[in-house]
Parts: C-alpha cells; sequence; structure tokens
C-alpha cells in the first residue's frame, strides 16, 4: 500500500501551484550496444541474495528484460566512467575488499583492483571529472584512520592515499567544482575479520567532510548534533547543496530519544539543516536511512529507509517534508536522467516511478524482474 503526504499531512506544494565472469550472452538481451547508440537510460544496481548470484546486474528503462555480470562479492555503490560512458565501476561492501570494472556494453569484467594490505573499502567511491583517476573510501583496518585512495584508471593501481579526516568513510562524490570531495565519514570502524561489527561505539564520531581532491587538504567539516548517528550517504546537486542520510547508532546511545534522520547541507552555510517530520512518521523509518537522490527540477531529495519500508521526499531549500511512498524493503533510488521520476528498487526485484512533480506513482510503469534482488544503490546512466 502507498501513502502520501497528499493522503495524509499536507499536499506536494498544492500540487506545485494548482549499479569473476560474465553471465553470459543469454543474459544480455538488452543489446546495449544498440542502447548506446540510441542513448537508452540504463539503471544499474549491485544485486543477488549469496555468493553464487551476487552480481552488477543492469535494466533498460523501457524494457522488461535484465543483464548481469556475476562479481563473486556482495556490490554495494558503483560509479559510471565520466567519459568512457560503456564503463562503470563496482565497489564490494564494507568492509569488503575488491571492486571490478564493468563494459556495460560489451557485459564482461574487464578489470578487478583490490585494497591493498590491511586496507578495506566502504562500497563507493568516484571518479575525477577527466576520468583519470578513480577515489574510493578506504580504511587501514589496524590503526582504523579513514583514507581516500587514489586509482590510476588504466590498470586501476593505486597511486597513493590521503586521510579522509574521519573514521569509517562511506560514501564519496565529487563536488560540482570538479576538484573538491565530498565524504560522509561515518564515524564507524569495522574489520573484515568481524563484519559490519562497530569497534567504537563509544568513541564514533561522524562528520560530513570537503576535501580539496588534488591536495587532500581539509576545506571544511561539519557534524549533525547526535553522536550516535552515522552519516552514510550522499547526494550533490548542480548548486553544490548536498543531502545527507544517516543511520542512528541506537544501541550505543544512553536513551530512546527520536533522531532526525536527514539533513541537508548548502554551499557557504555554517551548519546542517535538519529535515524534520513528524516524530510518527521519523520512528517508521526505524534509525536508517539506505540511499539518498536528488531531483534537480523539483528541488527534492528522496531518502529510502528499507528498515521502514518508505521513502520520504523534503524540499532541499525549505527543509519542509513534501511526502513519502511506502514500499517493501526499499532501498535503490535514483532519479531518471529527465528528472521527471524518482526510480526506487528493492530485493523482491521490483522497480516503481514516482512523479517529481506530484510524488505519486506511475502504477502502468511498475517493472517486476523475477529472480533479481536489487541491493541498496540504483543508479541512472545513459551509456553515450
Amino acid at each position: 500500500m502507498k501513502y502520501s503526504m497528499t493522503q495524509s499531512m499536507i499536499k506536494r506544494r498544492t500540487f506545485l501551484g494548482g549499479c569473476i565472469a560474465s553471465a553470459g550472452a543469454s543474459l544480455l538481451p538488452l543489446n546495449a550496444q544498440a542502447s548506446a547508440k540510441n542513448n537508452k537510460e540504463i539503471w544499474l544496481s549491485a544485486q543477488g541474495r549469496d555468493a553464487e548470484h551476487f552480481a552488477l546486474s543492469w535494466v533498460q528503462n523501457d524494457q522488461q528484460q535484465s543483464a548481469s555480470v556475476k562479481s563473486g562479492f556482495r556490490g554495494h555503490g558503483a560509479a559510471q566512467h565520466p567519459l568512457i560512458k560503456t564503463q562503470a565501476v563496482m565497489f564490494s561492501r564494507s568492509p569488503g575488499t575488491e571492486g571490478i570494472v564493468v563494459d556495460l556494453s560489451r557485459g564482461e569484467i574487464v578489470q578487478r583492483f583490490y585494497s591493498a594490505t590491511n586496507h578495506h573499502m566502504h562500497g563507493h567511491g568516484c571518479f575525477s571529472a577527466d576520468g583519470t583517476i578513480l577515489f574510493t573510501t578506504e580504511s587501514d583496518y589496524q590503526t582504523g584512520a579513514g583514507k581516500i585512495v587514489m586509482r590510476e584508471t588504466r590498470q586501476y593501481q593505486t597511486i597513493g592515499e590521503w586521510s579522509s579526516f574521519g573514521i569509517g568513510p562511506h560514501d564519496i562524490q565529487l563536488m560540482p567544482d570538479q576538484k573538491t570531495l565530498v565524504v560522509a565519514n561515518g564515524g564507524l570502524r569495522t574489520r573484515p575479520q568481524s563484519g559490519a561489527q562497530v569497534l567504537n561505539l563509544d568513541s564514533m564520531k561522524s562528520s560530513l567532510t570537503y576535501i580539496d581532491s588534488t591536495s587532500g587538504e581539509l576545506i571544511g567539516q561539519y557534524h549533525v548534533a547526535e553522536a550516535k548517528a552515522s552519516i552514510r550517504h550522499l547526494d550533490v546537486a548542480a548548486d553544490g547543496t548536498v543531502a545527507l542520510a544517516t543511520q542512528v547508532q541506537r544501541q550505543g546511545m544512553s536513551d530512546q530519544h527520536t533522531v532526525t534522520l536527514a539533513a541537508v547541507h548548502h554551499p557557504g552555510s555554517a551548519g546542517l539543516m535538519m529535515l524534520e517530520a513528524p516524530q510518527t512518521l521519523t520512528e517508521r523509518f526505524n534509525d536508517y536511512m539506505g540511499s539518498v537522490a536528488i531531483n534537480e527540477k523539483e528541488r527534492l531529495a528522496g531518502f529510502s529507509s528499507p528498515r521502514g519500508d518508505l521513502v520520504g521526499f523534503w524540499d532541499i531549500d525549505s527543509g519542509q517534508l513534501a511526502g513519502y511512498h511506502a514500499f517493501h524493503d526499499v532501498c535503490g533510488l535514483s532519479v531518471s536522467l529527465d528528472q521527471q521520476y524518482f526510480i526506487l528498487s528493492n530485493s523482491a526485484g521490483e522497480i516503481r516511478r514516482i512523479s517529481a512533480l506530484s510524488l505519486q506513482e506511475n502504477r502502468q510503469l511498475r517493472q517486476q524482474f523475477d529472480g533479481m534482488h536489487w541491493d541498496n544503490h540504483l543508479f541512472s546512466v545513459a551509456l553515450s
């Protein structure tokens, strides 16, 4: 069942005024080369429930068929090469140690890369504007220090690393100035041997951090008020506004007060603007925002909560709640390239489109991919 603020709380601005081996050719029905020629929109995501099926998979927005390349590890985030549009990188889920470069037009892994000894990845990365460097969020798990690791993009060999100025750097993106990196330092220390177990609940400290991509220098750093809220995921608008999603480590809290989970940082602002909602709705998000995506046209940010089976939408300028949509185990979240829709995916292989204007679902465009289990993040890309 879908819920919207038009049903229960407010109207949407009064209706605005009035991402080992290829899975094989049989799994490539999209004809991705034709897709590249026609500039079709592709939605890609990590997917799979077990090691035998973990993959980077993708679908074409106007087809009911899918393509996959098995990865051999559970993936998390992905990034498209800014110049070689048919290539995408998928990063292993934290605390993983490898990534793959996939040619989407051939359905093949063209490169595999690994973390250095005593390092592990946190599931995200981004390219430099010219595509010559891949930045990944990693940790030295012996010291716990967060790292931004740089790799050249011919053989994907490490060429350097910088401090992330925090612990547990998770998401990372390049800002619109094409020079500054914005990093979500989640504050959580983990080790590959103990999986996702947090080792520093008492001392965790999360931060939104800006770093000069050419020098590694710290430009700015901001914190949320709740010490046990881990900043995990980001999206960036063309004007430099950053939307950030947090996950509360409630087992480390001393009380049970409700915590606001979404925030925005505007360029030049001295602090973060928290995106509030009625307490009953905030509680339904169950301390967990999984993905965030900004719709440029409507100036809205969507935040998904698989634990709450909800996606919430906020105006990134005013901070006002605009609506929400109920969808079982939803986590993947993106925006269509034409900015008309928020695209939602879940672990049952479903994809839905929510109008960015009305925040109502176009039910006629629902898609179901049997056997697919979409993971945390969904990415909208064009192959040319």
